[in-house]
């Protein structure tokens, strides 16, 4: 016979079966975590073009929003499948002339680079293979004999130049590989064409979707702040890549005029870098002040007070032009979040953990405002500098 709850103890029934069923889930996970981990392995390379289209789309729409805007401005006209498609279009042949420009100007530059330089760093160590080892044994570094040291030196070379001259051409020429980069890339510009084509769509369905599951109050603060993510990760990402852009164009003009070595490999990787907040242009300077220092140690020193000039310009100029108040931390609270998000999710951590302190850090800031707002309580942290009076 069923026996009906009590209409007191429903929530506390449901509370619990709903607390089982997350257990019984979890545990399920626990004992089985491989099949669990591959399973979503699965799932992921199956869904990774979707994955990179989402990224692309993600990537344009600031730029997609302004041609709108732009267009509607110019043209008189209104909101229209016509203007969403011409802005997409220019999107897309933008993001595509810049992959083709990469893969067919650029990266050519790069191999040959890298496989000149590569000959250069052979050279250098065996004509200072003798003060390289002295330096070594000096130091405690190693405790080899330098008979059994030059062998080391031999064979390390050896790998590197079979690495260089075997292995990259190889990568190249492996079809699968190939062809799987190929039709994600693909596969995600079609998804991005179609994310940027539906994007109000899409807005409209999330935003229905929220009032259907919570209450008004509830999805009305849930849409405020996913605006607030959008804005704060668009913002931020999009502007370290125009910033970062500006940086390699701008360190790839200075030494061709100056006539420096490895012009476009240092600049691709002083622009890369640059994405990367805080400690990413002293990781991109670093390898390219050594390798400078192998061939030139003139133009070592002088690209040395470029970069110091240049980052010095670009944290107090061009960077703040172009991210604006997306981020609104302290260089203290970036430097804390870099940390952090190394330490816990690696390179992802670094790449993203600015723009996630930020959102976190206008969450704790709205809610530490609500709370001053009840209380009749000024709410600029400067009003409390000599809080409370002295007696």
């Amino acid at each position: 016979m069923r026996i009906p709850i009590p209409e007191n103890e429903k929530n506390r029934v449901q509370g619990n079966i709903i607390v089982c069923i997350v257990a019984a889930v979890l545990l399920a996970c626990v004992l089985y975590i491989g099949n669990v981990s591959a399973f979503f392995g699965k799932i992921l390379s199956t869904l990774s073009p979707f994955m990179v289209g989402a990224a692309f789309a993600f990537m344009l729409l600031p730029l997609a929003k302004r041609t709108d805007i732009f267009l509607e401005k110019r043209l008189k006209w209104k909101k229209s499948n016509i203007i969403r498609g011409i802005s997409t279009t220019l999107c897309m042949i933008l993001l595509v002339a810049a992959i083709i420009g990469f893969a067919l100007i650029l990266l050519p530059q790069l191999v040959a680079s890298f496989q000149s330089l590569v000959g250069v760093l052979t050279n250098f160590v065996n004509n200072n293979e003798s003060t390289i080892n002295d330096f070594l044994i000096k130091n405690g570094l190693i405790t080899v004999e330098s008979t059994e040291l030059n062998s080391i030196w031999d064979n390390l070379l050896s790998t590197a130049t079979q690495y260089i001259t075997v292995v990259i051409p190889n990568i190249l020429s492996l079809s699968s590989k190939v062809y799987s980069f190929v039709f994600q890339l693909f596969v995600g510009l079609i998804v991005a064409c179609h994310f940027l084509i539906e994007k109000e769509g899409i807005s409209c369905r999330c935003k229905r979707a929220s009032y259907a599951l919570f209450a008004q109050s509830t999805a009305e603060s849930l849409i405020f702040w996913m605006r607030k993510a959008n804005t704060i990760f668009s913002g931020f990402i999009s502007g370290k890549i125009i910033d970062s852009l500006i940086i390699g164009i701008v360190c790839y003009v200075f030494m061709l005029i100056t006539n420096m070595e490895y012009a476009v490999l240092i600049s691709v990787v002083i622009g890369i870098t640059n994405i990367l907040p805080f400690f990413g242009p002293f990781i991109g300077a670093i390898p390219s002040v050594l390798i400078l220092l192998m061939i030139n140690p003139r133009n070592a020193l002088i690209f040395t007070i470029f970069i110091l000039v240049l980052q010095q310009i670009d944290g107090n100029l061009i960077g703040p032009k172009i991210l604006g108040d997306h981020v609104g931390i302290s260089p203290l609270w970036t430097m804390i979040a870099i940390i952090l998000g190394s330490g816990l999710f690696g390179f992802v951590g670094i790449l993203l953990s600015v723009p996630v302190f930020a959102l976190i850090y206008a969450l704790v800031n709205t809610f530490f405002e609500a709370k001053l707002k009840s209380k009749n309580l000024p709410l600029k942290a400067d009003q409390y500098q000599k809080a409370p009076p002295v007696k």
